[in-house]
């Protein structure tokens, strides 16, 4: 159900389904998401595989009242698939317990629509090989309209059924077959997005604490610290023409098992071409620093009037920060207003203020690197 299919060519990811992304950008949606009782939901998945394992004497009696709870969690953790990329067009089919449910009915202690004229095989002939060949659950489709199916709350489980005949036995074992498969990869997910907010982003944190892009070293040394990065699922690797409006291009092609597995290979990739995601220390959230100037601030509008970004904030805090600290600066920054005010006087033409500046940049390198002393320095910017 949540296995993804991607192109990759020239930092850019390719979905399965048209759609074309920059590097890190589906990336960067996991981490600007803030979605709640994520924990919760994890643990009724994890309870899922003992409360719904019927291949035991010791399964519950109350089954269906636990599938019932299980099933309002899958389709809350179908909700938050379909808002992200690159499941928000896929098409999730809710009810998947109830369904497979009624499917195995001659498991449970009830008949299937006791008071119905249909009968279970009347559903029976829409599945293919179903006697001889376990299906997968998101193959045991009996209706979209679940209000024609039994309530989950009604099925109870009497081992004693179960276990009485081959038949029964065979299909006990299929259910949970089924059931096994299901609560991995809902487990499986919700853990994979968990694992984004408590190790991915704790890891590319530090690996973007100074103000540089991170080197190999830093890499490695900070991948060690993080053992449990390491992703769910797996992923193979081919390749594919694509046809683009340019004309076609060879792709890398991975076929990932789990949500996991894909965002681990994002994130790598972004680390490698220098896409990285980085938090704005200034409004807090994440954006992508591609190969450029490394900033910690990103560019999005903080105000319109006059329109200002975070970074432009940033910057100009910095830079009265370091005429409060810096000698070399603040006698640089009397100067340039000095000249500046001449050039609006019209005392200085355009030309000879931008020539006074190169010469005024030349002076404060020297000053800064000690290669002039302060009083020279500050005779020479006065002129």
């Amino acid at each position: 159900m949540f296995e993804i299919e991607a192109h990759y060519h020239d930092r850019k990811i390719y979905l399965s389904d048209g759609r074309v992304y920059p590097l890190g950008e589906i990336l960067l949606r996991y981490f600007s998401m803030n979605f709640y009782d994520l924990g919760e939901l994890f643990d009724v998945c994890e309870r899922a595989k003992s409360e719904l394992n019927i291949s035991s004497l010791f399964c519950p009696a109350d089954i269906g009242k636990c599938a019932q709870e299980i099933e309002f969690a899958y389709d809350s953790i179908m909700d938050i698939a379909k808002s992200l990329p690159p499941y928000d067009t896929k098409y999730f089919r809710h009810g998947l317990l109830r369904n497979l449910f009624a499917y195995y009915n001659d498991i449970f202690d009830e008949p299937f629509y006791e008071d119905s004229e249909f009968e279970v095989d009347d559903y029976n002939e829409h599945f293919v090989n179903a006697e001889s060949t376990p299906v997968s659950y998101e193959e045991m489709y009996i209706t979209e309209d679940l209000n024609e199916l039994r309530a989950l709350s009604d099925y109870e489980f009497d081992s004693k059924k179960v276990f009485s005949n081959y038949e029964n036995r065979k299909d006990a074992a299929d259910f949970t077959t089924c059931i096994e498969q299901m609560t991995n990869e809902f487990s499986t997910f919700i853990e994979d997005i968990i694992r984004v907010k408590k190790i991915f982003m704790p890891f590319v944190d530090e690996l973007c604490d100074h103000n540089s892009y991170p080197t190999t070293q830093k890499v490695i040394d900070t991948f060690q610290r993080y053992t449990s990065i390491v992703s769910s699922g797996s992923m193979c690797m081919g390749h594919t023409v694509i046809e683009t409006k340019k004309g076609p291009i060879l792709c890398e092609t991975y076929r990932f098992t789990s949500l996991g597995a894909f965002l681990y290979f994002e994130l790598f990739k972004c680390i490698e071409e220098k896409f990285m995601p980085v938090k704005c220390r200034n409004c807090g959230r994440w954006f992508i620093m591609k190969h450029t100037t490394f900033s910690h601030y990103c560019k999005r509008l903080v105000s319109s009037n006059p329109p200002k970004t975070c970074r432009d904030n940033a910057m100009s805090h910095n830079f009265k920060e370091k005429i409060k600290s810096d000698p070399v600066w603040e006698i640089y920054n009397r100067a340039y207003k000095q000249h500046y005010a001449r050039y609006m006087k019209k005392k200085m033409s355009k030309s000879q203020f931008a020539e006074w500046g190169d010469y005024a940049i030349e002076l404060r390198t020297k000053a800064a690197d000690g290669e002039l002393e302060m009083e020279e320095y500050q005779r020479l910017m006065r002129i």
